[in-house]
């Protein structure tokens, strides 16, 4: 079986100066080349397969190598929010990236320590990766702000759902 993702110029130089990670994809039964900014996946499992390319798209979504491998266990996966799907004008998505992100980085910082996931914001996208039973948590967090919700009631959200110890969404 084969796949191919097609990355950005920018991520593509980035993931050939990085030989552990097809060392990792690799050793799991993957083989990786690239071609121009066209990555191609191979492997005899589909499993393996999806896993790779999960880490793939992790990385161009400008993940860390770190961050982007741990989507080689089962327990993790990733989850990308395009902002299109909240606005069609690019300013109005600048302006939802800002939210996200929040002054000097604190919004983001205290969205990944209190959901436990990794959360970029990088080009028309938002991406999460983390624990599978916390992406929802962040999922619904994200949302709420991309849809105009205070920081305060999304934080208060996270912690009441915290406090209750069920599955979210």
């Amino acid at each position: 079986m084969e796949e191919q993702i097609t990355m950005s110029r920018i991520r593509v130089k980035e993931l050939e100066k990085n030989k552990k990670l097809f060392m990792k994809m690799s050793e799991s039964g993957v083989d990786a080349s690239i071609d121009g900014n066209i990555v191609t996946l191979s492997s005899d499992s589909a499993y393996a397969l999806m896993l790779a390319k999960n880490v793939v798209v992790a990385f161009n979504r400008g993940f860390e190598y770190s961050q982007a491998i741990l989507l080689l266990k089962d327990d993790y996966d990733i989850s990308v929010m395009g902002l299109r799907d909240f606005s069609s004008s690019k300013k109005r998505q600048e302006q939802l990236k800002g939210r996200v992100i929040g002054s000097r980085g604190m919004i983001k910082q205290r969205l990944m320590k209190e959901t436990g996931c990794y959360i970029k914001v990088y080009g028309k996208n938002v991406s999460i990766l983390g624990p599978v039973e916390n992406i929802p948590l962040a999922e619904s967090a994200i949302e709420m702000i991309l849809n105009g919700a205070k920081h305060d009631n999304v934080f208060s959200m996270i912690n009441r759902k915290k406090a209750e110890g069920q599955k979210w969404k």
